[in-house]
């Protein structure tokens, strides 16, 4: 048996961050966690009903101890929200990068890039400008967002939900600097099927302790969900060259808030959505937005021992 993933109970995990109130609509996570030059930052989005997705802020993180380096808000940015960020490091300078997905209003979801800095602490918002936009005529014409980014021997790969009208599909791109992408012909990369035959999100992508293959993390949701849009669970597909998938769980989700089963058709939120990983080497810390008994969101990580 191999690169089998972590087994984790997101209800017994500690919760890092709350939302600021109570009940549907509230929500903190959206979590990106990233080591750069020996330190490990971590990057959160929070939102409300009124001002959805006002801002992200930036965290240097040490086994569950956060300490806030700098916000980014929505109104900073002149964007009417924003969702998960992605952090990455240019692997031939050795610079931070900081990306963004932003909706400039009207669900023009786009992706965003702040210019390179030596540290998380340097990275200027006021510098961000767009770096990726919806492909008119496939299967992302409508929207792009939530990007998921690893360097890989010089290049970068870099998953996104892509909306083609009527759901998000997991899609990726590549890239030599960061900055220009290139669509892979085979997108979506996983499609609507099964469990998920409404949403699917790629949230992280691991490489397996033991096998020469990639643990690929995704959120999904049926169509017969209630709140199928964003009640997200975490599912699991595999790859060996980061170019081809294959969903290892079609029966169902691997991860779930306990506040409800994992059964198709959910009449409550089971939401555990926008899982992250951080390799420790005996172990793995797993960071996720998790869904709450009153349908608030809040910000929760376990650590779990590295699967073998």
């Amino acid at each position: 048996m191999y690169a089998n993933p972590p087994a984790a109970d997101f209800g017994e995990a500690e919760t890092l961050l709350e939302p600021e109130g109570s009940g549907e609509g509230h929500w903190v996570g959206a979590p990106c966690v990233h080591r750069h030059d020996g330190t490990t930052y971590l990057a959160v989005r929070e939102r409300d009903p009124e001002r959805r997705g006002n801002r992200v802020t930036l965290y240097e993180y040490d086994d569950g101890d956060l300490s806030s380096l700098f916000t980014v808000t929505a109104e900073e940015l002149g964007v009417v929200s924003t969702e998960r960020a992605a952090l990455a490091t240019n692997p031939r300078t050795g610079d931070v990068q900081l990306y963004l997905s932003v909706d400039r209003g009207g669900n023009d979801w786009v992706i965003h890039k702040c210019a390179d800095a030596a540290g998380v602490a340097d990275i200027d918002p006021a510098t961000s400008r767009p770096v990726f936009r919806p492909e008119p005529g496939t299967t992302e014409a409508g929207t792009v967002k939530d990007p998921c980014i690893v360097t890989v021997g010089g290049r970068y790969y870099m998953f996104y939900a892509g909306t083609d009208g009527v759901s998000e599909q997991a899609h990726l791109a590549t890239s030599v600097d960061g900055d220009t992408w290139e669509r892979v012909a085979a997108n979506p990369v996983l499609e609507r099927a099964y469990w998920h035959d409404h949403h699917t999100r790629v949230s992280a992508v691991v490489p397996a302790s033991d096998a020469p293959a990639w643990l690929v993390f995704y959120g999904g949701s049926g169509v017969a969900d209630e709140g199928r849009t964003w009640n997200l669970r975490t599912g699991l597909a595999m790859t060996t060259d980061l170019r081809e998938f294959v969903d290892t769980c079609p029966d169902g989700p691997l991860y779930a808030s306990p506040t409800a089963d994992r059964a198709t058709g959910l009449s409550s939120f089971g939401t555990c959505r926008y899982l992250d990983v951080l390799r420790h080497g005996d172990t793995w810390e797993l960071f996720a937005e998790v869904a709450r008994d009153d349908g608030s969101f809040d910000l929760r990580r376990t650590v779990v021992p590295a699967p073998e």
